[in-house]
């Protein structure tokens, strides 16, 4: 008896809305109970009536919102080429080819090269060196899947299963476990570039760069953590930690979607006024073994980020065809409006008089709609 109390009660609670109890007719609604919200609430969700925006779209809102969107899209895409205009892009310069800087199939020994490249007009500071590799998968589900997120943050220790994920590289049979391991770490870039105003890029010839702030706030602060060294109980290693919190690691661990990409490496602090400047690299990084290819890149951004001619063209574009349809529709309703049934109510009592009287509507009166 209680149980069954119980159940009945349990299936009150649930309400019309969890189908514990039948729903109720509209007339049905005036007799429940002075508190009972809850079977309201559900009679309401179940007969469709709950609050909601209908909005009638007449010909003055459509016209409107499209002279609208035509304004933001062709404001928003004029600004856009003014933008990119006033950005600087550099041509790739492609380093790994020269014999100087090649390093062979496999990494053998560093090789140190110079590259330079032109200038033709002030470059505004702060501006931004980039590196550039091709032919680069750093999609492919293995290489991007093998990393331990809870190593790059400094955890441990670690079980078996949590480090199972830097699979194939998870052991180092001189050292055991590495830090950091997985694939991706592995193969960290490790090319430096010194940017300077001479051949022999001597120290008053260097150009004020820097790698801080290359890296996005979130990998810094929460995602490449520095983990605890012998000296706390811990396995990692001073240079284990400089390493993972280093920008260029987190830009590197940043992986791109395409096999061509360019990735952040310096940003230069000073202007670069129109002449030859340098850089001198030192090559680490071996890319001819699957026929990949390095390249840098100086360019400025601004606040729609670097030069990008295509979304600014998007942008007319759509604002165009706004402005098209805007004026078609424009022409259109004042050649032949469309009545609304709600704006001639004169014409709509003699409709439906007509049609009450089984009469139909004459073919010549407009159509309301």
């Amino acid at each position: 008896m209680g149980s069954d109390e119980e159940d009945g009660g349990e299936s009150g609670r649930r309400g019309c809305c969890g189908g514990g109890k039948s729903h109720k007719r509209k007339d049905e609604e005036a007799n429940i109970e002075d508190g009972d919200e809850e079977n309201v609430r559900c009679y309401k969700f179940r007969q469709q009536e709950l609050w909601a925006i209908t909005p009638i779209l007449s010909p003055r809102f459509v016209i409107s919102m499209y002279f609208v969107m035509s304004v933001i899209f062709l404001v928003l895409g004029g600004v856009m080429v003014a933008e990119n205009g006033n950005l600087y892009v550099s041509n790739e310069i492609r380093y790994d080819n020269l014999d100087a800087c090649d390093v062979g199939d496999v990494f053998t020994s560093t090789r140190i090269c110079t590259v330079s490249f032109t200038i033709d007009e002030t470059v505004a500071s702060p501006s931004y060196l980039y590196y550039g590799m091709t032919n680069y998968y750093q999609n492919f589900r293995e290489y991007a899947q093998s990393r331990s997120s809870q190593q790059l943050m400094g955890e441990w220790p670690l079980s078996k299963a949590e480090l199972d994920t830097c699979d194939p590289l998870l052991f180092n049979s001189s050292t055991g476990e590495p830090i950091p391991c997985g694939l991706t770490a592995w193969s960290v870039f490790n090319d430096t570039f010194t940017l300077c105003t001479s051949a022999d890029c001597s120290i008053d010839s260097l150009i004020n760069t820097t790698t801080t702030g290359i890296a996005w706030d979130s990998d810094v602060n929460d995602k490449f953590l520095p983990g605890p060294t012998a000296a706390e109980g811990g396995p990692w290693t001073d240079a284990d930690n400089a390493l993972i919190t280093s920008e260029p690691f987190m830009v590197w661990m940043r992986l791109s979607a395409f096999p061509e990409f360019i990735k952040l490496a310096q940003i230069i602090q000073e202007p670069l006024e129109p002449g030859t400047y340098y850089i001198q690299i030192t090559n680490n990084y071996p890319v001819s073994s699957y026929d990949g290819s390095k390249y840098l890149q100086l360019t400025t951004v601004s606040w729609f980020g670097g030069k990008n001619d295509f979304l600014a063209i998007s942008y007319l574009v759509t604002g165009g065809i706004c402005l098209v349809l805007a004026i078609a529709f424009l022409v259109r309703h004042l050649i032949k409006p469309r009545v609304h049934a709600g704006e001639d109510f004169d014409a709509l009592r003699a409709k439906l008089e007509l049609l009450s009287k089984g009469e139909s509507i004459p073919e010549s009166e407009p159509t309301l709609t």
